[in-house]
């Protein structure tokens, strides 16, 4: 037979919302050899109508995940998705518009959407968005871009100074996915046109520029750094002037005071900042008062201040202006204001402790305020004789001060000056002290040679004899090649003290060093240079040497090798001998020495010695000699042997299976013990498995390719006549534990079953922390792992009914997983079934009229079966189950208590007897 669909008459448009539906008629034709016979007609006529699905995709695995790539690689999220009526497909990202950015591809069964050539800016979310008349779903994918980082935010200036700057900057808002490792720090001046490199690893967001040029102008940029490279710079978009605000002005004078006004008088600056000084600015403060005033902004040096009160207190203050600000303020003496004269005096607080210091050669200035009405006449003396002015040494005189210069000052120009102020109300006279500092001699040699390397030398030298009058501030540092005549200075920074670490030398080249000193006059000249020394390492001295056995002519020594072997390799050693207490070194060997034991023989009876060692090195290099034995007395004598194990025995030691262990002592005793090791009382011999070195005074054990059997107790004995000394060593060998036991299967139902197992005969030497489930359709290869459960019962569910299923288990200790335990026989996911059976205890039951009549008939079934009782053949309508009683409820306690009225609270049965409680039954009794 055929079937034929044929459609009725084309319908009329749909109204707006009608259900879009079709009817078909269906015919069927019967087909032999001959052809095709005469159609049926089904009846009825069958309506189409389509079938509404809610839009849903599905993610793989790396999309569920964050999805990276790197840059300039294409980002591709290929998405399968269903629904019907077939959904819109929507993709969006926050900052992009991914219709100019994107190729998004969409059929019935997917959506495609490629990003080519990506960037830094393309990582984000991206979100997905499917919706038909049936619904709509959303969700979205993760993307990161493997880049260099963006630009650091915010770079500006936090300080600046007069020869530095501090920039400071936060991180880039994108990291290029990667932590940013460090930032790279670059300067530019002004006047130039390249960058210079400051940092290549710095970590922080600040960082000080020293040594700038004071009033230049820079340009500064930072860039970051991740795993793939460094990023865009950040740069500061205005050039930065290197200034600061100045200091504060130099000493303040109140020169003259009226009845209503004070002179003030003023010197400039010692240092402008780096900026030219705009003016300056007065303020004043009345006696009593926290508040000072403005009084005036000024460019001149002097200023009279005017409408203050008679009789009143001020004190003055000033603060030098420039384009970085205001310096701090200098403030000059009180003055109160009214007509005064007053006895001359001097204003000695620009003159520290009255003593001045001056560097030979330069030019002195002293310039001492001069107080008092009328002005005083000022006179000055060296000790006591008049100072004789000339054009080298000169007196001046000023409206409000005296000024002693002396021209290119000599240490013969040091010494007490005194000055003298006259006027009608009496003399003055103050003494200062003027130290003329010269530049002190070099330093006293010759240059020791402290440590010699292949790279560095360590050096130290006396300070000078004659230090100019002045303390040695430190020490510069100066080398250059023996066949050199230009000296280079290698101390980036004044060094204090008389020790330096002279480093970046080159391997085999001949240096020379030397030295100058520096104090506050200047540079001394160079001292004498060192003796010419070749770039090596050297050797250093072997360990003291220890006497391991002691006989009446000989001594057998043992030390240990050079921590550092000066870059080639030992190739022997020096043993020399000194009779105690006043004996001359001697050497003991006369041949080379390859090892690091060595019998010295030919020795006196009774006699005491000491003992040292030299190491040699391939290139000739000889070291320091060693530390001097202890003193040792040549005389026959028997000392117990002794152990000597390393500490890291004294715990048991772990050992992988396969792995080799290795066990070692030294021994020592006189005379020379006997070594044996023993296992479980056995002594061991040296086999392929188990390999046993012995000399006289050290042993190792070997164990190879070790398995769990290897481990336990090994005991080291030495003995000589004077005693025996052991030690045991504990190994425990760690290996995978065997499999589980007893594998079983119980409680199988359509989609779940209860797994039970006991623990592995062995644990592998280790505790066991958990177990691995996995299961098997013995219709497929593939074992999928289930669960881990650290206890023996595992509860499986999400199985399918009617599917075989096979099981195993391992078990995992912390050296790996063993072998699995699979079950014997599989088991089929279903339900249990059990056909309904009773038995009938008594097939008569006797009760008197007006009694309960109770049957209760106990069966078996699965699934619970339903129970129908007849009566002469005719159903019964109600059963009455026999239940449990359920418990009392608790004792009822009194809550509220009135006059006519009492409100009770008590607590629930601790059991309903199987049914919900549906009330409760109170009862009074009076």
């Amino acid at each position: 037979p055929t079937l034929e669909l044929q459609k009725p008459p084309k319908p009329q448009p749909h109204s707006p919302g009608a259900d879009p539906t079709m009817m078909v008629v269906l015919k069927v034709s019967a087909v032999n050899s001959e052809g095709i016979g005469e159609p049926a007609e089904v009846e009825k006529v069958t309506e189409l109508v389509d079938q509404e699905m809610l839009p849903d995709f599905e993610l793989d695995a790396e999309l569920r995940r964050t999805l990276v790539v790197r840059v300039r690689a294409s980002i591709r999220m290929f998405v399968p998705i269903k629904g019907r009526p077939v959904p819109e497909v929507t993709w969006s990202k926050d900052d992009t518009n991914l219709k100019t950015r994107a190729h998004i591809d969409t059929t019935e069964s997917y959506t495609l959407l490629v990003i080519p050539d990506c960037t830094r800016y393309d990582a984000g979310k991206y979100h997905l968005c499917l919706e038909n008349v049936a619904g709509k779903k959303t969700g979205f994918v993760n993307v990161k871009v493997l880049d260099t980082p963006g630009p650091p935010v915010n770079l500006k200036p936090r300080e600046i100074a007069k020869n530095s700057i501090t920039l400071q900057w936060e991180i880039p808002i994108i990291d290029g996915g990667s932590k940013i490792r460090n930032y790279i720090i670059e300067k530019r001046a002004a006047t130039k046109k390249a960058y210079t490199v400051l940092s290549t690893t710095w970590q922080k967001c600040s960082f000080k520029i020293p040594d700038l040029e004071e009033g230049a102008y820079y340009y500064f940029r930072v860039s970051a750094e991740n795993d793939l490279g460094v990023g865009e710079p950040a740069e500061t978009p205005e050039p930065i002037r290197v200034s600061q605000a100045p200091s504060a002005p130099e000493n303040l004078y109140v020169t003259d005071v009226t009845s209503d006004s004070a002179s003030l008088a003023w010197t400039k600056p010692l240092h402008d900042g780096g900026s030219l000084i705009t003016g300056y600015v007065i303020e004043a403060q009345k006696k009593d008062t926290d508040q000072w005033v403005h009084v005036a902004t000024i460019k001149a040096l002097d200023y009279t201040v005017t409408d203050l009160i008679e009789g009143a207190e001020y004190t003055f203050r000033i603060m030098a202006v420039n384009a970085s600000g205001r310096s701090d303020p200098r403030e000059s003496r009180p003055a109160v204001i009214k007509e005064q004269t007053s006895a001359p005096s001097f204003d000695l607080r620009g003159v520290y402790q009255k003593t001045i210091i001056a560097k030979a050669g330069d030019r002195l200035k002293v310039e001492i305020p001069v107080l008092g009405k009328p002005r005083p006449v000022v006179s000055w003396k060296k000790g006591d004789t008049v100072v004789k002015e000339t054009q080298r040494l000169n007196i001046e005189t000023t409206l409000t001060s005296t000024i002693l210069n002396i021209n290119e000052i000599k240490r013969t120009d040091g010494g007490q000056y005194s000055m003298t102020g006259k006027n009608m109300l009496g003399t003055m006279t103050e003494t200062i002290t003027i130290l003329v500092h010269d530049i002190p001699g070099p330093p006293t040699g010759p240059i020791k040679l402290e440590e010699i390397s292949c790279d560095y030398v360590l050096m130290s030298w006396d300070p000078p004899e004659n230090d100019g009058g002045s303390a040695i501030l430190g020490y510069h540092v100066e080398r250059k090649e023996k066949n050199s005549i230009l000296w280079q200075r290698i101390s980036k920074a004044l060094v204090v003290g008389n020790l330096f670490k002279s480093t970046g030398l080159i391997d085999g080249i001949a240096y020379e060093h030397r030295v100058i000193a520096e104090n506050m006059a200047g540079l001394s000249k160079a001292s004498k240079p060192s003796e010419p020394m070749y770039a090596l390492d050297p050797v250093d001295p072997p360990g003291r040497p220890v006497a391991l056995n002691i006989t009446r002519h000989e001594v057998t020594l043992s030390w240990t090798k050079p921590e550092g072997d000066g870059g080639f390799s030992i190739t022997g050693y020096t043993v020399e001998r000194r009779e105690m207490p006043n004996g001359r070194w001697l050497k003991a060997n006369f041949n080379n020495i390859l090892e690091t034991i060595y019998t010295v023989s030919g020795l006196t009876e009774d006699a005491t010695y000491e003992f040292r060692v030299f190491a040699r090195n391939s290139a000739g290099a000889v070291s320091a000699p060693s530390q001097s034995s202890e003193a040792i007395l040549c005389r026959d004598d028997i000392e117990e042997p002794r152990l000597d194990v390393d500490a890291s025995y004294s715990s048991t030691v772990v050992v992988m299976a396969g792995e080799v262990f290795k066990l070692e002592a030294s021994v020592t005793g006189r005379p020379i013990p006997s070594l044996v090791w023993t296992k479980e009382g056995k002594e061991l011999e040296d086999t392929a498995k188990i390999e046993i070195k012995t000399s006289e005074f050290h042993t190792t054990l070997t164990n190879k390719d070790s398995l769990r059997r290897d481990g336990g107790a090994f005991t080291l004995i030495a003995s000589n006549p004077g005693g025996f000394a052991k030690f045991i060593y504990n190994v425990k060998v760690l290996d995978r534990p065997g499999p589980p036991n007893s594998l079983t299967v119980t409680d199988v139902t359509a989609e779940k079953c209860v797994l039970n197992w006991l623990h592995p005969t062995h644990d592998g030497g280790a505790k066991i922390e958990y177990f691995i489930i996995q299961r098997r359709e013995t219709s497929r290869l593939k074992w999928t792992q289930v669960m881990v459960v650290k206890s023996n019962e595992a509860h499986v569910t999400g199985l399918t009914q009617g599917e075989e299923y096979t099981f195993r288990i391992s078990a995992v200790n912390e050296k790996g997983a063993s072998d699995p335990r699979s079950l014997n026989v599989p088991v089929v996911a279903k339900d249990l079934v059990i056909s309904p059976t009773f038995k009938l205890l008594f097939s008569t039951f006797s009760v008197l009229a007006g009694d309960d009549l109770k049957i209760d008939v106990p069966y078996a079934a699965h699934p619970k079966a339903t129970a129908t009782w007849l009566k002469d053949a005719s159903k019964v309508s109600e059963i009455q189950v026999a239940r449990d009683p359920c418990d009392r409820p608790g004792k009822p306690e009194a809550v509220i208590v009135t006059r006519n009225q009492v409100t009770l609270r008590w607590t629930k049965p601790q059991y309903d007897g199987g049914i919900k409680i549906t009330g409760y039954i109170i009862e009074k009794k009076e």
